[in-house]
């Protein structure tokens, strides 16, 4: 009992040690009635200092002082709210001498320009005439004065903004002061609070328009406790404050590890990628590729490949019904029975080859932290355990004596929050154990930007959140994970590289916010210039605006494919049933279908790879092999019209899809009835002659006004797609 107290008595003390002054200062959003009763707009030596009722104010400043202090009550922070009603930053220039410097906070959050805006539009009709350059300068300078004083000092910057209720010009005057607090912030490494983002994307979907905002510019209590719910994840995940300190264990990784990368031209610059890198060719010409999801997920066969999430979460009670407790069997536990007793390296390549996929990416590690290769940095891998062999080692060696590419994927920097039990007590976990920390992690608690990738607000997602609304996510989230987490995930993707020198390296939705790009060009740059010494071409494979250059752009599933020319090399990775990882009575596609999707991709400038799912034993079941091996025979016929071409200048018209090498032009028409039809994007007058590549024989055409007429007929047409080889004249 004694040495207990001691432990909590010096935990304590460890933390008043490090106790932090934050001070949040702005207007009446801010103000909230702090220190009064009233609605007046007193300064603040005239307001009550004492009275707890009303100390922080009733505002989103106190909703983060209230989280704070209820969480770690022993943490010291000491929360002060200076804003006042009306105030625009003129206002606060008069009174940051006594509100700010005299205070000296070593956490200071600014919220100002509402009012800015709102004075002058009183007199005015328009923005014209007035000053931004002085704002931003006169800004900056209450910021500078600030750090001039304390070196040290921790900004937040929050931007202003209004409801979409209020007038267009009110509108676009607030949106230029809140990118210039945006700029400020970008400047002077600051953390940035985007509360007018979040306000577009709530008021996305509202029940009525006064819901979030009531007035214009002044939140309710709910849009108050969405801004709190803000302020305090941008806080959290930039380890501004103490429970943004997170108790991940890592391998220690140097500053020299992390910069250290082979010659090369390649520079950790987004300029030095936009100049070097070029798609490979080779993958422009392969067309078809395989993916493989493959791991411990596959014992259960239950769900998904997320089964290792859902077994704490949702399907809790499913598993602890088949497999006990999640505190007696956890995850951990299925690494004994992933065996892969039927593993063959070998058989799975030949089997990829027949299929005709030109490349094959397995995944050297999901989401579940797992890693399926021989690695030095984790013992929690599946040469050590389980299968007891280094299954990416082996297939990589297979797939390359196929004449095949080889590539791998990297689920690791998702495993940051993954397994994490929203309902379940963590004491009913194995998850926690210290024993298991090295593989579990342990799992973080989620904030409100996910290592799983960036998100929109909830209620922009209910209202149908498009792709700018998740790419504006990306821009202004920060990633949760830890730079010691980063730093360990750089440093093992580095180790996958240099073992297995893979063609093709393929990241999902985690590294895409903008704030991951030290590490990503760091990651960049020692790929490619390892690749220049290999004498190799090689790419990332990147989704959404992950990597602003150097990579490939992934569309996962067919849903979200271009159907028309991207302007970036792409592929489509789509499973070959209706999850990616095995799970028992999975429902798979039929070839026609698959079939279709590949010449889809092609013409309009993009590549098919497929993902078959093997089960913990190492075998692909048959009905999946059938499947390959259908598109397989398909490819052996029609493949001239896949493999190596271009998209043609138009690829798609009606049912058909063309494409263009060396002379030829290819029209795949997608279920053919076997009668006659006209193509009329061709120039009949340059065409020379037709063959049809399911027999090899010339068909008749005619030479019309409106196209090219085929004459071909094929009563008993049962291909999914057709191809007319046309040739034509320079």
């Amino acid at each position: 009992m004694r040495r207990t107290l001691c432990i909590f008595i010096a935990c304590a003390c460890s933390l008043l040690l490090s106790a932090q002054r934050v001070l949040y200062i702005g207007d009446s959003v801010t103000d909230g009635g702090w220190g009064r009763s009233g609605g007046s707009a007193l300064p603040s030596e005239k307001r009550n200092h004492s009275d707890l009722n009303h100390v922080y104010g009733h505002s989103y400043m106190m909703l983060c002082a209230a989280h704070y202090q209820s969480l770690l009550p022993y943490g010291g922070q000491e929360f002060l709210n200076r804003g006042i009603s009306g105030n625009t930053l003129g206002d606060l220039e008069a009174r940051w001498e006594k509100d700010v410097l005299a205070i000296q906070p070593d956490i200071l959050s600014v919220l100002i320009g509402t009012n800015d805006v709102g004075e002058w539009m009183k007199d005015h009709t328009s923005d014209k005439g007035f000053d931004y350059h002085d704002w931003d300068t006169r800004y900056r300078a209450l910021l500078n004065s600030s750090k001039a004083q304390n070196g040290d000092i921790k900004l937040i910057l929050c931007t202003p903004f209004v409801s979409t209720a209020t007038s267009t010009e009110r509108q676009q005057m607030t949106n230029k002061l809140s990118a210039i607090v945006r700029q400020i912030a970008k400047d002077e490494h600051a953390v940035c609070v985007p509360f007018d983002s979040l306000f577009n994307q709530l008021q996305r979907c509202q029940p009525n328009n006064r819901y979030w905002i009531w007035d214009g510019i002044h939140p309710t209590a709910a849009g108050h406790q969405q801004m709190a719910d803000l302020w305090i994840c941008k806080a959290t995940e930039a380890g501004l404050l103490l429970s943004g300190r997170d108790n991940r264990v890592t391998i220690p990784v140097s500053r020299q590890q992390l910069e250290q990368s082979p010659e090369g031209p390649f520079e950790a610059t987004w300029k030095s990628l936009e100049q070097n890198y070029r798609t490979p060719e080779w993958f422009k010409d392969a067309k078809f590729g395989i993916f493989i999801h493959w791991g411990l997920y596959s014992v259960p066969a239950s769900g998904s490949e997320w089964y290792p999430k859902h077994m704490y979460n949702a399907m809790s009670r499913d598993h602890q019904q088949r497999w006990g407790k999640q505190s007696q069997f956890g995850y951990k536990d299925f690494i004994p029975l992933f065996k892969a007793e039927k593993f063959d390296a070998k058989a799975w390549a030949e089997l990829f080859r027949k299929a005709g996929a030109r490349y094959v990416i397995p995944t050297a590690e999901h989401h579940d932290g797992f890693a399926m290769y021989d690695s030095r940095l984790t013992r929690w891998n599946a040469k050590q355990m389980g299968p007891k062999r280094d299954v990416i080692g082996e297939l990589a060696e297979a797939v390359r004596g196929e004449g095949m590419k080889f590539g791998v994927s990297n689920h690791r920097i998702e495993n940051w929050d993954f397994m994490y039990p929203d309902k379940l007590p963590k004491d009913s976990t194995d998850l926690f154990l210290p024993e298991y920390a090295e593989f579990y992690g342990p799992p973080q608690h989620p904030t409100q930007q996910s290592g799983m990738g960036p998100k929109a607000m909830p209620a922009a997602v209910r209202g149908g959140a498009t792709e700018a609304v998740i790419n504006e996510a990306a821009e202004e989230g920060r990633h949760p994970q830890s730079d010691a987490f980063l730093n360990e995930w750089q440093l093992r993707t580095m180790e996958i590289i240099d073992k297995y020198q893979p063609d093709l390296l393929y990241f999902d939705n985690g590294i895409n916010y903008r704030s991951l790009d030290p590490w990503k060009l760091r990651l960049a740059r020692y790929y490619y210039n390892s690749a220049y010494q290999w004498h190799k071409e090689v790419s990332i494979q990147s989704k959404s605006q992950a990597y602003l250059a150097g990579s490939i752009i992934d569309f996962e599933r067919e849903s979200r494919a271009p159907r028309k020319p991207y302007g970036r090399y792409w592929q489509v990775d789509d499973p070959i049933g209706n999850k990616f990882g095995y799970i028992e009575g999975l429902k798979l596609q039929n070839a026609d279908g698959i079939i279709r999707n590949l010449v889809d991709n092609v013409a309009c400038g993009g590549n098919l790879c497929l993902n078959v799912s093997p089960k913990s034993d190492g075998t692909i079941p048959e009905d999946q092999q059938q499947v390959l091996l259908k598109i397989g025979e398909w490819l052996q016929t029609y493949g001239e019209g896949i493999y190596g071409t271009r998209p043609y200048k138009t690829a798609i018209e009606g049912n058909m899809r063309l494409t263009c090498k060396d002379g030829f032009i290819y029209a795949f028409v997608l279920r053919w009835d076997g009668k006659p039809f006209t193509i009329q994007c061709l120039d009949s007058s340059k065409v020379k002659a037709v063959t049809c590549l399911a027999d090899g024989r010339k068909v008749r055409i005619k030479k019309q006004a409106d196209g090219l007429r085929i004459e071909a007929t094929m009563p008993n047409a049962t291909d999914p797609v057709v191809c007319f080889k046309v040739k034509v004249r320079p």
